[in-house]
C-alpha cells in the first residue's frame, strides 16, 4: 500500500511539473468546461459551440504534438562505461574504486583534510535551477524511469564548490535542490540520447560531467544538481556489521547491499548540532538520520560516529559521497528483531548483520574481501566506498577511532 502511495505520489509530481508542458491542453480544457457551464443557463448557442470547439482543437493539437515530440528521442544508457579514463585524469594523489556495477575516485588530498581538519559549511539562499538544455529532456526522462522507482521529490542539499586540500580555508556552499532535479541532471549523464531514425546524438552523457579539456568537472563549474549522498557503516557491540539489502524498486543501488544507512543530505540535516555546524557535523547528521530510519534505531542507542571520507561516483554523474562509521550501543539481535519500519518498505527490502575479519587484514585496495563471499558480489558501490575507506582509517595508527573499531571487530 506505501508503495502505491509513493508511486502516486510521484506521479502526481510529475503532473505538476508537465502542466507547463501541456498550459494549451490546459486552457483547451478550460474552454471546454466553460462550454458545458455555459450550456445550461442559455447563453447564445455559438458561443458555446465556439468555445467547445476551441478547446477541443487546442487540446488535441498539444497532445498530438507532445506525442511526437515524446517519440523523437531515446535514452540509451552506457552500461558498458567504466569511466576509467576519467577518474584516473583526476589531479593529485586518488584512488580508483570499482566493483561489479559502478567506478567512482577517492581524492586523498581531501579526505586527509576531511579527516583531519574542521571544514565550514554554509547553506546557499538560492536552489539550484536545471539548466535549459536539461529541462529539454527532463519531462521525458523523468516520466519513462519513474514508473518503475521508488522515489518522491524530496527537498535535498547538493554540493556547489569543491572542498578544500592541505590548509585551505575555504567555506564549502550546500545548494538545496530538489531530488527530481538529481534525477534528470547527474542520472540522466550515464545515458546518451538519440534522435529517431539518426545516428547522430542529440546528447552526449558524458559532455555533462566533462570540461572542455575532457576532464573532470569541477563541482563549481558543473551544471549538474550534485546532489551529496550520505552512507555509514554501523558496528553493533558484538562486532558485527548491519547491511541493508535495498529492493528492486530503490534508485540508488536497486536489488544491491548497501551500508547500515545511506541515502541523500537533506536540509533538516544543515541545522543539527551547533547554529554554524561543520561539513563534518552535517554529513554526520545525515547519515544517522539515514541509519536511524533503515536501520530502525533510537538516538539514544548510538554511541558515536565520524566522517571517514570523500569520493565522486562517477557511474552517477561524478555525484558527491560522503561516508562514515557508527558505533552503537545495541547487539545484532537486538536489531534483527525489529522489522523495517512501514515508511521504508518501499526502499529496504531486509536489515542484515554480517562477521568480518579481523582488522590486520583488511586492505584499502580490497575492500569487498570484508565481506563474506556470499555478499561481495552483490555489493553496491557506495558499500565498496565505504569499506574502503574504513581500511584506509585503520591503517592509519593516529586515527582516534582505530582502538574502538578494533576493539569490537577483534574481541
Amino acid at each position: 500500500m506505501l508503495r502505491t502511495a509513493r508511486r502516486v505520489t510521484t506521479t502526481m509530481s510529475i503532473w505538476r511539473q508537465g502542466l507547463w508542458r501541456y498550459r494549451l491542453t490546459t486552457a483547451g480544457v478550460g474552454l471546454a468546461a466553460l462550454s458545458v457551464a455555459t450550456a445550461v443557463q442559455s447563453p447564445p448557442l455559438a458561443l458555446s459551440v465556439a468555445a467547445a470547439t476551441a478547446g477541443a482543437v487546442v487540446s488535441t493539437l498539444e497532445i498530438l504534438a507532445n506525442r511526437r515530440r515524446a517519440r523523437q528521442f531515446r535514452f540509451h544508457p552506457r552500461d558498458g562505461d567504466d569511466y576509467r579514463d576519467i577518474a584516473e585524469q583526476v589531479p593529485g594523489p586518488t584512488r580508483v574504486l570499482e566493483n561489479a556495477h559502478s567506478t567512482g575516485v577517492l581524492p586523498a588530498a581531501v579526505n586527509s583534510r576531511l579527516r583531519g581538519q574542521r571544514i565550514r559549511c554554509a547553506v546557499a539562499p538560492t536552489n539550484y535551477l536545471l539548466g535549459r538544455d536539461l529541462r529539454r529532456w527532463s519531462f521525458d526522462f523523468l516520466a519513462r524511469h519513474a514508473r518503475t522507482a521508488a522515489m518522491h521529490n524530496a527537498a535535498v542539499l547538493g554540493l556547489a564548490n569543491d572542498l578544500p586540500s592541505g590548509s585551505d580555508d575555504t567555506v564549502v556552499t550546500l545548494r538545496p535542490a530538489q531530488y527530481f532535479d538529481f534525477f534528470c541532471s547527474n542520472l540522466l549523464a550515464p545515458f546518451d540520447v538519440y534522435e529517431a531514425g539518426r545516428d547522430t546524438l542529440a546528447l552526449h552523457g558524458r559532455d555533462l560531467i566533462l570540461d572542455h579539456r575532457g576532464r573532470l568537472r569541477r563541482f563549481a563549474d558543473s551544471r549538474l544538481a550534485n546532489v551529496v549522498g550520505v552512507s555509514t557503516l554501523a558496528f553493533t557491540i558484538d562486532g558485527r556489521l548491519l547491511l541493508v539489502a535495498q529492493t528492486r524498486d530503490n534508485v540508488g543501488s536497486p536489488g544491491l547491499l548497501a551500508p547500515s544507512g545511506s541515502g541523500s543530505l537533506e536540509p533538516q540535516d544543515a541545522t543539527v548540532g551547533s547554529t554554524a555546524p561543520s561539513l563534518q557535523e552535517v554529513i554526520v547528521g545525515g547519515a544517522l538520520r539515514e541509519l536511524r530510519e533503515e536501520c530502525h534505531l533510537e538516538p539514544n542507542e548510538i554511541a558515536e560516529s565520524v566522517v571517514l571520507g570523500f569520493g565522486r561516483w562517477m557511474s552517477r554523474g561524478g555525484t558527491p559521497e560522503f561516508c562514515t562509521v557508527t558505533l552503537l550501543k545495541v547487539t545484532a539481535e537486538q536489531v534483527l528483531r525489529r522489522s523495517v519500519r512501514w515508511t521504508e518498505r518501499p526502499y529496504v527490502g531486509e536489515v542484515l548483520a554480517v562477521h568480518v575479519p579481523p582488522t590486520g587484514e583488511w586492505n584499502a585496495d580490497t575492500p569487498l574481501a570484508l565481506l563474506p563471499a556470499d555478499k561481495r558480489h552483490s555489493a553496491s558501490w557506495p558499500l565498496a566506498f565505504s569499506l574502503s575507506c574504513l581500511a584506509e582509517c585503520m591503517t592509519d595508527e593516529t586515527w582516534p577511532q582505530r582502538a574502538a573499531v578494533a576493539a569490537l571487530v577483534d574481541q
